[in-house]
């Protein structure tokens, strides 16, 4: 049997071989040892069954591991790198297969995802950080937090990234321009143990950095999709295009569905782009451009 956080299997004819990927959530000390019991497990199956390729893509909390092998054997390395207890301590993958239906149908008998276990008490939520340094009079600003995803949905949060921070005629880079001040705001996800979280980075001349974060979070204030219809169509085409960027290969689209799975982005917006972008509601957008800035409203005391 084998076992899996999450699976997605994507029927994909363009490659006589098999594209396997696998994401886990560790950091980057841990790499090497993952990547040595991966290869070791691997390596059960004998020289026929061997990956042509194995490459490893490092996130920030997070790893992924891509492997392109023959079809006949991909099952059984699957079953070989999955179940070898080597690999316990790094807990279940995430595992994206795309291949022919044949050998998604000779996998879908073997695979199991595990079910969520019941945490004994409410896991406390991720408090915001800052951390700020200064240099030759430009100072420079981090806030962590909590990545609202996981609470106001995939598709929306992604295409709130778009919107404000991310795309063409983005809302805050724009309204830090016309400000005045000598600025550059970006956001950035990552991993924090096992949160999901959103980085805001302020590089500004001293003592510009906390009026830089004010005005974004006075050009978010009670943001209405109704206001800003343009800016909004631009985000979604500009989503939808990224989105879509994984389907240019059978090896970017199973490493895309377990990198987005495995940082807690969501996997399922790989697989559809278009749909997930283009459903977001109005009200579930306002609500993630709100989760995105919350952080920066907890450390400057708006909340």
């Amino acid at each position: 049997m084998i076992t899996t956080r999450r699976y997605f299997g994507q029927v994909d004819r363009r490659s006589r071989f098999t594209t396997v990927s696998m994401g886990w959530r560790t950091a980057s000390d841990g790499v090497p040892r993952l990547r040595d019991a991966v290869t070791r497990a691997g390596e059960q199956g004998g020289p026929a069954k061997q990956p042509v390729a194995v490459t490893w893509t490092p996130g920030d909390g997070a790893v992924v591991m891509t492997a392109t092998l023959p079809e006949g054997a991909a099952r059984s390395w699957i079953e070989n790198v999955v179940n070898t207890e080597q690999l316990g301590i790094f807990g279940d993958p995430v595992l994206a297969v795309v291949g022919t239906a044949s050998v998604l149908e000779d996998l879908e008998g073997r695979l199991s995802e595990r079910k969520k276990e019941v945490s004994p008490s409410p896991q406390q939520a991720f408090r915001s950080t800052m951390k700020q340094t200064t240099a030759q009079g430009f100072e420079q600003t981090f806030i962590i937090g909590q990545d609202p995803a996981a609470n106001v949905g995939f598709a929306a949060t992604f295409l709130a990234i778009c919107l404000i921070a991310g795309g063409p005629g983005t809302l805050l880079p724009d309204a830090i321009q016309k400000s005045g001040y000598q600025a550059i705001l970006q956001a950035g996800r990552g991993l924090q143990g096992s949160t999901a979280t959103v980085t805001w980075q302020v590089i500004a001349s001293r003592p510009n950095g906390s009026a830089v974060l004010e005005t974004a979070l006075s050009t978010v204030a009670g943001f209405s999709v109704a206001e800003h219809l343009e800016a909004v169509e631009q985000a979604r085409e500009f989503a939808r295009t990224n989105l879509n960027r994984a389907w240019q290969s059978p090896l970017e689209l199973a490493r895309s569905l377990a990198h987005y799975e495995v940082m807690g982005w969501g996997g399922e917006l790989v697989r559809s782009p278009d749909t997930a972008v283009d459903h977001v509601a109005p009200a579930a957008l306002e609500q993630a451009v709100e989760g995105l800035v919350r952080p920066i409203k907890e450390i400057l005391g708006r909340s």
